[in-house]
């Protein structure tokens, strides 16, 4: 499979590279980000990830795509999330969330993907799908990430041959640094009790869409909790076939 990684240096686009990695089954791995991914130690650099630098997520020069060409599915993990709203314009929230999207899948398109292609979109836990209803909490946020997903199910009637997928993880819990080490261990305590505040780690997270890269998409939205319980059936099983 080859398979691209948008948003690869990312908090989960990175998680998500290095289990690549270790998938035998995924040959060509196209990492896209802005700047260039740093492989694991030991990582043979001719190995079969590609690092792939664009200035931005709305355009395309001729040589990227044609490292697009023949792609079997894409993982899409840019945009703004709503932590990160406030230090931007919201026209500029839009255009990442929305326009880099629909130019980003455009551009594969246009490259000559594999049939089916496999279009892995991220949005949110809690996107509503009625654009017609503004939610009360981040109305304006809330209705483009609609707007979003809505455009992205159109997708397969608009363009032969792909198959689209939208995951909605909760907060994303991950021990990359002191201060998300302290949430992590707070979710996992809160977790004994509820769900109440949806959240999945992202390692599960990541395990959860390689796996739908490689097994193929069956459903049209898949939430926290199907994605926390298939990251972890997942992560169970190459646990259990590793020494």
């Amino acid at each position: 499979m080859k398979l691209i990684v948008a948003g690869a240096t990312g908090l989960v686009g990175s998680e998500i590279i290095r289990q690549c990695l270790q998938i035998n089954e995924i040959t060509q791995i196209i990492a896209l980000a802005r700047k260039p991914i740093d492989a694991e130690d030991g990582t043979d650099p001719t190995s079969k990830l590609k690092s792939v630098v664009i200035r931005d997520y709305g355009e395309y020069s001729a040589d990227v795509k044609d490292e697009f060409a023949g792609a079997d599915a894409c993982i899409w993990t840019v945009a703004v999330t709503p932590f990160r709203t406030s230090g931007f314009d919201f026209a500029e929230v839009k255009r990442v969330c929305q326009d880099c999207t629909l130019a980003g899948f455009k551009a594969i398109y246009e490259a000559g993907p594999a049939k089916p292609f496999r279009f892995i979109y991220f949005s949110a836990d809690g996107t509503p799908r009625d654009p017609t209803k503004r939610p009360s909490i981040m109305g304006d946020y809330q209705l483009m990430r609609c707007e979003t997903e809505l455009m992205v199910i159109k997708l397969p009637a608009e363009y032969s041959g792909v198959d689209i997928c939208i995951v909605q993880p909760g907060v994303v819990v991950n021990s990359t640094s002191f201060g998300r080490s302290v949430l992590a261990l707070v979710f996992r305590v809160v977790n004994t009790f509820t769900r109440a505040i949806p959240n999945i780690h992202r390692e599960e997270l990541s395990a959860a869409v390689l796996d739908l890269a490689l097994q193929g998409l069956d459903q049209e939205t898949i939430k926290n909790n199907d994605l926390v319980h298939r990251g972890q059936a997942v992560l169970k099983r190459k646990a259990g076939s590793n020494p």
